[in-house]
């Protein structure tokens, strides 16, 4: 029997679809996906009546689904998923294809509700997620069904509603995700006759707070995201017997007691951070920790013997957990850590009035001066007028020798404080409309979060209007100077503090100031990542969800360890309302595209999310977010040329020469794609940091064995 198949690879076509399909009568299969069509799909599929596959996704269809479709009734699989579609179903959808057993519409804004697919009796697999769908859930539990995707629309009603009887077989079910509604009542009572189910999300709804559900008849459960699902009472010791367990978020919740014995052999992500969990984190589970992919106990009352992790891991991944260790386990680290920051003991000891000082002599060498009053300090100690002398003596009383940057938010000066601790001093100097005592609260609230990848704020001074925030000072320098403003590989006196120093290989990365450094794919990648790690901190570590407003290349840097920090997180909030219009909305060629509307300029983690997939787009293609040529369209920018080729498939075009041969591909076309994510136009579309994190840990296995 003839078979006729139509797919494009390349080259990749933009533009409508021509009503010219419908001449291929017999065609049997049409594969048009990651390609750049838009406009409407023609009326003319109604020809294609022999036609058993349809995939469109991936491209820019816009408009709503042609009535002419349900003429093609021997279609067994359709995928238009990630267009911008629109609208309703056409009436009678569900009874047009009786053979149809895979429909994907995800990624669109479809309207409609359960009765529209009630006559699909052949479907195995569903997937509408990201779509305007609404009411019950009750009609979607088809009878064949066997994956469930309705995640992130607008269904409501109780789930428990839902009939476990005969009209459908749950042992079917392998996957379910129900994610991100507004679902209500109990999670279902009869869950464990789902036996075969692998995967199950149930994250983000509004469920009546209950006990945790009785799931421990599914041997084969691998995913189990119950995040925010209003869960009560005690963790079952049961739940050991979920032995293939890869993933388990119990995040957000009202969870109490102690955490059980878990399933450790499988497990790479654990989160069971904002609980009410107590008592001991089980010995077992601690020695898995450090060979998983991520975890958190973040914000609950454990406690642990932490000796096998850094302060920076138990501040960012244990926050609000007692370190309890026998005194002979540390003993060796506590010599360690008390020589290395005597220094730090001794800044540390200075007085607010001292700090405040030395901000007015800093004033006074920048001709910097308060518009109604002057500078108001108290009187010092003999002890602290000689700490102060030493000090100015160390920063050379902060002349413009010293000046570092000239910040979004104001100079930025180095110095180095008794001890031999290297800062980097931040004037904010746009205005604040928060009291001193508001400010100082805010400082000092910004003062205790702590991140490996997070430029720690280690001291401010609050006076009037004016906020000084003084930082670890990172050796290395930023993302934008290293990957734009100067030559690869090259150290500069000016910009970095150390004339010689060791070779750290650093897990074959070598340091700045060695050949290479920004020229590998790997280094990179961990650049990325790493970023992406102090934004997810921000967004789900912080309770409330802190926003960066800023995220840009510039503000990401490198610390002595070559590690990558987040810097400026926060600061906004320092001036209340009293930013600056433009300051507030972005930075140029970082402004996300819901900021055009001037009535809809509120930053919100998504916006986040299309700043770091802008730095992302940078790190990939070496090219500046605003200012760089591209002779194919004048008036492209970044993300517009970068998102153009890869919807056309043609990702590898947009890869950085210098480090094109440095590593796969394919996993740089991977990361091109994650970054195409986070800049949706519709921030509704974009992934949160902490989807992000996993997708660039799925390449960094890859990137590092």
């Amino acid at each position: 029997m003839a078979y006729m198949v139509l797919f494009l690879i390349t080259p990749l076509i933009s533009g409508s679809l021509t009503n010219n399909i419908g001449n291929f009568a017999v065609l049997e299969s049409l594969d048009l996906s990651s390609n750049n069509f838009s406009g409407e799909i023609p009326a003319a599929m109604s020809s294609l009546s022999r036609l058993r596959v349809l995939k469109l996704d991936g491209n820019g269809f816009q408009g709503s689904i042609p009535l002419e479709i349900l003429n093609c009734r021997s279609l067994t699989l359709i995928d238009i998923s990630l267009n911008k579609l629109e609208g309703s179903l056409p009436d009678g959808f569900a009874a047009a294809f009786p053979k149809l057993k895979t429909l994907n519409l995800a990624g669109n804004e479809i309207k409609g509700q359960d009765s529209d697919f009630s006559q699909m009796k052949s479907i195995t697999s569903l997937n509408i997620s990201g779509n305007l769908f609404q009411g019950s859930v009750m009609g979607m539990f088809l009878e064949m069904l066997e994956v469930i995707d309705l995640s992130r629309n607008q269904f409501q009603g109780h789930i428990s509603q839902v009939q476990f009887n005969s009209s459908y077989n749950w042992s079917h079910l392998i996957y379910l995700d129900l994610s991100e509604n507004q679902l209500s009542g109990d999670i279902f009572p009869h869950i464990n006759q789902a036996q075969n189910l692998k995967y199950l999300n149930l994250a983000f709804n509004r469920f009546a707070r209950q006990e945790f559900p009785r799931i421990f008849m599914l041997q084969d459960l691998e995913f189990l995201n119950l995040s925010k699902a209003s869960l009560a009472g005690h963790v079952p010791s049961e739940i050991a017997e979920l032995s293939n367990l890869h993933t388990l978020d119990l995040s957000e919740n009202h969870l109490s007691g102690q955490i059980p014995l878990l399933p450790t052999k499988n497990l790479q992500v654990l989160d069971v951070s904002h609980n009410n969990l107590s008592g001991e984190i089980p010995l077992p589970l601690l020695q898995k920790l450090q060979w998983m992919e991520r975890f958190n106990f973040s914000y609950n009352n454990l406690t642990l013997c932490a000796s096998e992790f850094s302060s920076e891991t138990f501040q960012a991944e244990f926050y609000g957990s007692l370190n309890s260790c026998p005194i002979a386990a540390n003993l060796g680290l506590i010599k360690r850590k008390a020589t290395k920051h005597k220094g730090l003991k001794l800044a540390l000891a200075l007085t607010l009035s001292m700090v405040c000082l030395l901000a007015g002599l800093l004033f006074l060498a920048i001709g910097c001066r308060r518009k109604s009053s002057t500078w108001t300090v108290k009187q010092t100690s003999y002890k602290e007028e000689q700490n102060i002398s030493d000090l100015l003596s160390a920063t050379s009383s902060f002349d413009r020798g010293t000046l570092l940057a000239e910040g979004k938010f104001g100079p930025v000066y180095r110095g180095f404080l008794p001890g031999g601790i290297h800062v980097a001093v931040k004037v904010l100097v746009h205005g604040s409309t928060l009291t001193d005592h508001e400010a100082a609260r805010e400082l000092e609230y910004l003062g205790r979060i702590k991140h490996p990848n997070l430029v720690p704020l280690t001291g401010y001074c609050v006076a009037g209007d004016q906020r000084i925030a003084i930082y670890d000072y990172m050796e290395n320098g930023n993302l934008q100077n290293l990957l734009h403003d100067l030559p690869l590989g090259v150290q500069t006196t000016e910009d970095w503090s150390m004339d010689t120093w060791e070779e750290d290989d650093n897990n074959g990365i070598q340091n700045v100031g060695s050949e290479g450094l920004l020229t590998t794919w790997r280094f990179r990648h961990k650049i990325a990542l790493g970023t992406a790690r102090a934004l997810a901190f921000l967004h789900h570590g912080c309770s409330p969800p802190l926003i960066h407003r800023d995220v840009k290349a510039s503000s990401v840097y490198l610390d002595y360890n070559l590690e990558p920090r987040l810097s400026d997180f926060g600061l906004a909030k320092v001036f209340g309302s009293g930013l600056d219009e433009e300051i507030a909305r972005g930075s140029p060629g970082y402004v996300p595209p819901e900021f055009s509307d001037p009535d809809n300029n509120c930053p919100t983690t998504k916006s986040d999310v299309y700043c770091f997939g802008v730095v992302l787009f940078e790190l990939i293609t070496g090219k500046k977010s605003v200012g760089d040529d591209y002779p194919e369209d004048k008036d492209a920018t970044l993300v517009s040329w970068v998102r153009g080729l890869v919807r056309k498939n043609q990702g590898p075009r947009a890869i950085d020469s210098k480090i094109r041969d440095t590593g796969p591909e394919h996993e740089m076309v991977e990361a091109l794609k994650i970054a195409y994510l986070c800049t949706a136009d519709v921030p509704s579309k974009r992934p949160s940091m902490q989807q992000i994190v996993g997708l660039l840990k799925d390449i960094e296995s890859a990137v590092h064995q």
